[in-house]
C-alpha cells in the first residue's frame, strides 16, 4: 500500500469544527465561523494502518508533506481574495464539494445521512479550505512541524496502536511553536484519544 493511500488528514482545532462547518454548511453560521483569537490545528497522520516501516517510507512521507504543505500555502495565497463582498463564494466552494460527495455516495448501496454527514465534516478538501481561508482572512501565519516515526516513549500506551511507528504533521494558524500555549503534539493527541 502506498503512503499516500494510508494517509489521514483532519482539524482537531478548534474541538468542535466539524459541528462548526455543519452549521455553516447548513446555514446557521457564517463565514469567518473561526474566531481571530482561535488556535486553530490540523494533522496529517502518515502510515495510519501499516505504519512506517523504512527510509523509503520516509522519504516518501516527507515528500508527501512537502507537498500538502504547498497545497496550503496556494489555498492560502489564493483565499486572500476573500472580502466581505464576496463571502459567499466560500459557501459557494464547499456546497461544490458537498456535491461530489454525494456523487461519491450515490452509487453506495447502503449509506445513511449520518455516514455522508461526517464525511462531510470531515473532508480533506473542505479542512484545507477551511483552515486556509481563516488564516487568509484573519491575515495569519502558519507553521508546520513533522515528527518522525513516533516511538514508545513519545505517546501514552493507550495510544499506540494509533500512532507508534506513525509520522505526523500538524499545522498552526501562528507563526511559531513558541507563541502557542502547549506543546504543538499535545492537542492532537487528547484529540485523537477520544476520536
Amino acid at each position: 500500500m502506498s503512503i499516500i493511500s494510508d494517509s489521514y488528514m483532519g482539524m482537531f482545532l478548534p474541538s468542535d469544527v466539524s459541528k462548526r462547518v455543519s452549521e455553516f454548511l447548513a446555514g446557521n453560521l457564517d463565514f469567518p465561523f473561526v474566531k481571530r483569537d482561535e488556535i486553530v490545528g490540523v494533522f496529517f497522520l502518515f502510515g495510519k494502518k501499516f505504519g512506517i516501516k523504512s527510509n523509503l517510507d520516509i522519504v516518501s512521507v516527507k515528500d508527501l508533506a512537502r507537498r500538502s504543505i504547498d497545497q496550503i500555502k496556494r489555498e492560502i495565497l489564493l483565499s486572500k481574495k476573500i472580502t466581505k463582498s464576496n463571502i459567499e463564494l466560500v459557501k459557494e466552494n464547499y456546497q461544490r464539494r458537498v456535491l461530489q460527495i454525494y456523487v461519491e455516495f450515490q452509487d453506495s448501496p447502503s449509506f445513511s445521512e449520518s455516514e455522508i454527514n461526517e464525511r462531510i465534516t470531515r473532508d480533506p478538501s473542505i479542512l484545507i479550505s477551511c483552515y486556509s481561508q481563516h488564516i487568509a482572512y484573519y491575515d495569519q501565519k502558519c507553521f508546520f512541524e513533522i515528527f518522525d516515526p513516533l516511538k514508545n516513549n513519545q505517546i501514552d500506551k493507550k495510544l499506540h496502536n494509533l500512532l507508534l511507528g506513525r509520522m505526523v504533521m500538524v499545522s498552526y494558524n501562528c507563526e511559531k511553536p513558541e507563541m502557542l500555549p502547549f506543546n504543538t503534539l499535545t492537542p492532537f493527541l487528547e484529540w485523537i484519544s477520544i476520536n
